[in-house]
């Protein structure tokens, strides 16, 4: 994985676009299909093309880049394929590294510029199926559940460093934000990494080091378990998002503003409901038993 640190000319509320989003949970791989078309009848030319729509996964395009949710096969294979460069960039196995599934409570998302992928990353939400740092951190990540805390997990980061930079790293993770956040109530984000990223995490991010440095076996490299609380990371984006201005090494003065991130939510939300798609969580002693229920 490769975090790139180049900055991007500053946003404004005006060159903003949320896009309507149409997924299919029944058909995860479908292909998205093109909304342009040309119409003719027998007495009629054939009409000027219609306005081009934003792409059907689209959940946001900012400053001249755009994040999707990965929703086909094509989607799928592309990101496959970046995660393998870079990760065999770093030395990396990629054998077991890429492998994505249909679960209701799994979103991988991707970022493109100038139509190019460019990041990708995935979100876990934790259910019956656990998370892949249960393998190596299943005591630290059972002190939590114990807890009765909702976890999800952030995998598969890949960014190419020509083209990437931390406004496009910020908008991936406030997406996953909102997706563990606003629509699954998860309170703590976990991630297993390379030790020679961590510092990036803490400082950018408030991430704090729980696990102590083992080797994990799906990438043979060493890793550390890194934990966040989300609650935290929203008092982050409330008081420094869009306040591009502060003297701060943090990366969250480039995530979205309230009003957006509202938006997006709210378009989400609207196409499903959570007793259909979204596996229900329950803040009680009886959570451990609602939570591992099939999402």
């Amino acid at each position: 994985m490769h975090i790139a640190h180049r900055s991007t000319p500053t946003n404004t509320a005006k060159n903003i676009h949320l896009s309507h989003i149409t997924l299919n949970p029944s058909y995860p791989d479908s292909l998205a299909f093109n909304l342009s078309r040309t119409y003719s009848t027998p007495h009629q030319q054939t009409q000027p093309t219609p306005p081009t729509h934003p792409p059907l996964n689209c959940l946001l395009q900012r400053n001249g880049y755009s994040i999707h949710l990965v929703n086909s096969l094509k989607q799928r294979i592309k990101a496959t394929t970046l995660i393998k460069r870079m990760y065999a960039s770093r030395g990396y196995q990629t054998n077991n590294a890429c492998a994505f599934t249909n679960s209701s409570n799994q979103y991988t998302f991707e970022a493109r510029q100038s139509q190019q992928l460019i990041g990708t990353m995935t979100l876990t939400i934790d259910t019956h199926n656990k998370l892949l740092a249960d393998t190596l951190y299943q005591t630290e990540l059972n002190q939590f559940r114990q807890r009765n805390r909702r976890l999800c997990e952030l995998s598969k980061l890949a960014f190419d460093s020509e083209s990437s930079s931390k406004e496009i790293f910020a908008s991936l993770f406030h997406i996953a934000y909102i997706f563990a956040r606003n629509i699954h109530n998860v309170d703590d984000a976990f991630i297993e990494i390379n030790p020679r990223h961590a510092a990036f995490y803490k400082r950018m991010l408030g991430f704090q080091q729980i696990g102590e440095l083992r080797t994990c076996p799906r990438v043979n490299a060493p890793a550390v378990l890194l934990q966040l609380n989300l609650e935290y990371m929203k008092q982050q984006i409330i008081t420094q998002a869009g306040q591009l201005n502060q003297n701060t090494r943090s990366i969250y003065p480039q995530f979205l503003s309230q009003n957006q991130e509202k938006e997006i939510t709210q378009r989400i939300q609207t196409k499903y409901t959570t007793t259909t798609f979204f596996p229900s969580y329950q803040s009680t002693p009886d959570y451990r038993q609602n939570h591992y229920q099939p999402a």
